[in-house]
């Protein structure tokens, strides 16, 4: 190679080389539980992996937290501040009313269960509402059984009338009233302070928030309602813009390996996972536990029943077939139990 060559070789090589690379692009994730939840300590590092092996490395997240408190987070990513996040549809009253359909009680199964066939069911039935059309929705998903964590134990469900209870809004403080309670609406992040200041006398909330907001410390007993209180409704959404983009065939192999149920699915999933170890953990320390007998349970399901009628009256409102909804989720949780062998 003659030495005119030899330059010229360089030189291609060296403009080549200097050509713009397509970089990984970055979406942030908002995220407000505590560091140590399942949803920060497992969920969104998983989330994370898949975002990356799916998109084959066109996407990656870091997730941020405390950008906003937790009832702010869906305008966080409506306004694009942050891309994607999670919302307790609980913390937007009035805003995502078909949410509260599947929060009724008696509907068995865990997290990954239900929040399966939460999906199956908005994407069917209750997407139609119209209620997250201005975000992309990425998952449908909900806690466990949400139970009694109180300052003291009871012995029936009877004493819990005229208690202080932090609830969450909606389903949960409708069924806690019903029982003669008052109920204090903060959001999650604030129980502690709240049980530890002498606020309130208990919380309901799911199992795992007995390690995930340090219940264990201020509000060591429970009282156990067998299928639960209610089961919180929660949401991913990213920002529309953002998602709309996305190259279109990057979208469509989002939406068919990782959006939608098997999203909602992990979330689930870990959230059980969470349940267990939070019940290992209130064992293990002796914290007294009290299921509730036959008459409580009858005490409990008239109330139950009265929130229902509530419940499906409103959703009916919003223009979806709120009984047919109900009987589609609660089976098609069933079925999903069947499958995983719970």
């Amino acid at each position: 190679m003659t030495f005119r060559k030899a330059v010229l070789c360089a030189l291609s090589f060296a403009a080549i080389s200097a050509l713009p690379v397509e970089a990984k692009q970055t979406l942030t994730i908002a995220s407000w539980a505590p560091p140590t939840h399942v949803i920060n300590s497992e969920v969104w590092p998983e989330f994370i992996r898949r975002l990356e092996t799916v998109s084959d490395g066109a996407l990656t997240a870091t997730v941020k937290l405390g950008l906003a408190p937790p009832p702010g987070m869906a305008d966080l990513v409506l306004d694009g501040a942050a891309d994607i996040t999670y919302i307790f549809h609980g913390y937007n009253p009035g805003r995502f009313v078909t949410s509260e359909l599947v929060e009724l009680p008696g509907t068995m199964g865990g997290a990954e269960a239900t929040s399966t066939a939460y999906w199956r069911v908005w994407n069917e039935m209750l997407k139609a509402a119209g209620e997250q059309d201005e975000f992309k929705t990425a998952a449908m998903f909900m806690h466990g059984a949400a139970q009694f964590h109180l300052v003291r134990p009871v012995a029936s469900i009877t004493e819990i009338g005229g208690m202080k209870l932090r609830a969450p809004g909606g389903v949960g403080s409708m069924v806690i009233e019903g029982l003669g309670a008052v109920g204090i609406q903060v959001p999650a992040t604030k129980v502690y302070e709240t049980l530890s200041s002498g606020a309130a006398d208990g919380v309901v909330m799911n199992l795992d928030s007995r390690t995930g907001f340090r219940m264990n410390e201020v509000a060591p007993a429970m009282f156990e309602v067998p299928g639960g209180l209610y089961r919180g409704s929660f949401t991913v959404l990213m920002n529309r813009e953002v998602w709309d983009s996305l190259d279109p065939q990057l979208r469509q192999k989002l939406d068919d390996e990782l959006f939608g149920e098997p999203l909602s699915r992990l979330f689930g999933r870990h959230w059980d996972g969470g349940d267990r170890a939070a019940l290992q953990s209130a064992t293990d320390l002796g914290h007294p536990r009290v299921v509730a007998s036959q008459a409580d349970l009858e005490v409990f399901d008239a109330v139950a029943r009265d929130v229902e009628e509530q419940i499906l009256e409103k959703v009916d409102g919003t223009g979806v077939n709120a009984a047919r909804a109900l009987e589609m989720f609660r089976a098609q949780s069933e079925r999903v139990m069947q499958e995983i062998g719970e």
